[in-house]
């Protein structure tokens, strides 16, 4: 430990951990200063942890270190972090307590499901200091978090669909065409390429969000049937696009939601969602009874028959009428002999 002038005032140098620490004491250089730096300021600097403070923003950079996760996902990361978890930034981890944590939680004025995905990243971060056994416990875990809505599929009906194809025109009509009749999600429907068409089926291996393409939702590759009224709005698209991707002149999502809503408007249907589309090819294919369950969850891109009779059983006429009290296990003779 040693002294030195700095700007007419004295310094302290020092190693801590392999680590060269200056601190300013403020103090002129005098003598009787020097004196009282070795005598009482040594002492004290010698017990003083001059590690760098573990802070939220320090854990933050750690976690997302390791994070093997698609791109969309990641901007979303950051930019929960910038908007609601980077007042924290400075704060030492293990001043992050279960008050506080709650208090925060509370002020968060969003949907049950942004505020559970905004804590989510908070304590994910916490996580990741408790991996480095700066902190025994993660605050958050005591913290109650709002009930998600059950989310309800309205369905169009035939004559709603017909409303809106009628009612709409050029790449947009054929966007719905697509939607409609493939059970796609809107952002894999905007990243097909033309050469995702093979003879009977489309190729579903990508999606496109804020104009980057990226791998679809289960990053699972799968092949979806072009029925025959399909074919019309790929030969329509075929007249009108001219570049490799399908729909590359729609000028990305936002500009088709907002003609969505505007159609909406023109045909009396306020408040309908254009992801509903999606729905209403899973109900319609599974009441139809020409398909297994199985084939309907795998056209969906979905993982497993659980995802999908959750969403649309009490839509499925098979699933509600009502049930036949005849049904018997036995043979009728059986059961006679029984009696």
């Amino acid at each position: 430990m040693t002294i030195y002038i700095r700007n007419g005032k004295l310094w302290v140098s020092l190693y801590q951990n392999g680590r060269r620490v200056r601190k300013s004491t403020k103090l002129a250089d005098t003598r009787e200063n020097r004196r009282r730096i070795k005598g009482e300021l040594f002492p004290l600097l010698k017990k003083t942890d001059f590690s760098p403070k573990k802070t939220v923003e320090y854990y933050y950079h750690e976690m997302m270190k390791y994070k093997h996760i698609k791109h969309t996902t990641l901007e979303r990361y950051v930019s929960i972090y910038e908007n609601h978890i980077s007042k924290f930034k400075d704060y030492a981890i293990n001043e992050i307590k279960p008050a506080l944590a709650k208090k925060w939680a509370n002020t968060i004025n969003l949907s049950p499901k942004s505020i559970r995905m905004i804590v989510n990243v908070f304590s994910q971060i916490i996580d990741e200091a408790i991996l480095n056994e700066e902190v025994e416990k993660n605050p958050f875990k005591t913290v109650r978090l709002p009930k998600l809505k059950k989310y309800k599929p309205q369905p169009f009906s035939e004559e709603e669909i017909k409303l809106l194809l009628e009612r709409s025109q050029g790449w947009f009509k054929n966007v719905l065409g697509f939607l409609f009749n493939t059970g796609m999600r809107i952002g894999e429907v905007l990243a097909l390429n033309w050469s995702d068409i093979q003879d009977d089926f489309i190729v579903v291996d990508k999606t496109i969000r804020k104009g980057v393409i990226g791998t679809v939702k289960t990053e699972n590759e799968r092949r979806i049937p072009i029925f025959n009224v399909l074919r019309f709005f790929i030969k329509s698209q075929r007249s009108i696009s001219r570049g490799q991707r399908i729909f590359q002149n729609t000028k990305g999502a936002d500009s088709l939601q907002k003609k969505w809503q505007s159609l909406c408007n023109k045909c009396g249907l306020e408040g309908r969602v254009l992801y509903q589309a999606r729905h209403t090819f899973a109900i319609k294919a599974l009441d139809s009874g020409r398909f297994r369950a199985s084939q309907v969850a795998y056209m969906l891109g979905h993982t497993s028959l659980k995802m999908l009779f959750e969403k649309y059983a009490k839509f499925i006429k098979s699933e509600i009428e009502e049930i036949d009290m005849t049904f018997n296990v036995l043979d009728t003779n059986l059961v006679t002999r029984c009696a």
